[in-house]
């Protein structure tokens, strides 16, 4: 008996150092996932800080004034002068070394290009009144140029690479009073499509768009989206207004054409295939009762403008309205890989071989780029 005594107080007392032990372990482990927790808590915050420091010299407030028509009444009647007024403003951000600024179309075409100002101011309050250079014929994005030499600029990233949930920060003249404000998200979708309007009233379809969580206020428009390296991943473009913290803005990666034309001739060159198309999806598919649900669709859009336009490369392939271009130069075109995406990749001038689904036979057309 009392050598049972001792065998059951000998257990219990094993029983309690293990139980003790393990919950000295676990204790430990709380502590160090709570530590590294709280590591990569400062790891992103000192990421996020130096992005910000590293990108923020580059990054430029536009202000655009225009001529206007007023009319002064006088007992010698009615005279029309000019007036200038400030017509808009917005943000954008240097691209190189010598002045380019890479910003979007409805900031600069918020005045009339042929004779409005657009004055840009640095981070650091320096002033310029920048030349106006172009716009994209098919993203909303539209260049200036200041004259300087030794410019900060921004490193381009690659939004190819850009995945649900990484963390991004969006910079930007919001409401056009707040200089180089920052805010931050992650990117909550890809490959967005939408119908964006301005104040005007102009209503332009974007495809292939980032949507974010980072705020992105009125004059934040043409602001870089960065990552935590500090590189621009996007052009910041529009807002959902019926929303909460729903952004959009343009790949990077779809503005790297226009990039490469000014360094290679001063201006803005995208090729041009000529017709309307919508990227398929199995429900598209099915919806109109087509035998292919992947690959570019042509077909009219809502303006009823023809799918094809006369005299454009398409037309003169042979191409038709109804169509499906489903590999281009034995690249297929489904999801992401767009048929915009795969077009930018050529020059004016290019030939290509288009695979297209025309009714239930599959053919082949030859098309030669020309230039918008």
């Amino acid at each position: 008996m009392k050598i049972n005594k001792i065998l059951h107080v000998y257990i219990i007392a094993v029983l309690t150092l293990s139980i003790a032990a393990a919950g000295l372990l676990g204790w430990q482990q709380l502590r160090l996932n709570t530590a590294a927790a709280v590591d990569l808590q400062l790891d992103e915050q000192e990421a996020t800080i130096r992005a910000i420091n590293k990108v923020s010299p580059a990054v430029v407030s536009i202000i655009i004034y225009d001529y206007q028509d007023v009319i002064n009444i006088s007992s010698q009647g009615a005279q029309v002068t000019k007036q200038k007024n400030q017509v808009g403003s917005g943000t954008g951000f240097l691209i190189s070394t010598d002045g380019y600024i890479l910003t979007n179309r409805h900031v600069v075409k918020a005045g009339n290009p042929k004779v409005a100002e657009y004055q840009i101011i640095l981070n650091s309050g320096k002033k310029y009144f920048a030349q106006y250079i172009g716009v994209d014929p098919l993203k909303d994005l539209g260049v200036l140029k200041i004259f300087d030499k030794d410019l900060p600029y921004i490193e381009m990233g690659d939004s190819d690479q850009l995945v649900q949930g990484m963390s991004v920060m969006a910079i930007g003249n919001s409401l056009g009073k707040y200089q180089n404000s920052v805010t931050k998200g992650i990117v909550s979708a890809l490959g967005r499509s939408i119908a964006a309007s301005d104040n005007r009233g102009n209503v332009e379809s974007l495809d292939n768009v980032i949507q974010t969580d980072a705020e992105i206020n009125p004059g934040n428009s043409g602001g870089p989206l960065i990552d935590l390296s500090g590189r621009v991943v996007g052009i910041n473009t529009a807002i959902d207004q019926s929303g909460s913290s729903i952004g959009f803005a343009i790949p990077i990666n779809d503005a790297r054409v226009i990039i490469q034309s000014l360094k290679e001739s001063n201006r803005i060159v995208r090729p041009r295939i000529g017709i309307r198309y919508i990227m398929l999806t199995p429900e598209i598919a099915v919806k109109n009762n087509l035998l292919r649900d992947n690959g570019a669709w042509i077909t009219r859009d809502d303006t009823g403008e023809p799918a094809v336009l006369p005299d454009a490369p398409a037309a003169k392939g042979g191409l038709a309205e109804g169509d499906i271009v489903f590999e281009i130069n034995a690249i297929k075109v489904e999801d992401n890989n767009t048929l915009f995406n795969i077009i930018q990749k050529y020059k004016p001038g290019d030939r290509l071989g288009l695979k297209i689904q025309r009714g239930d036979k599959v053919i082949i057309r030859v098309i030669t780029l020309d230039e918008f």
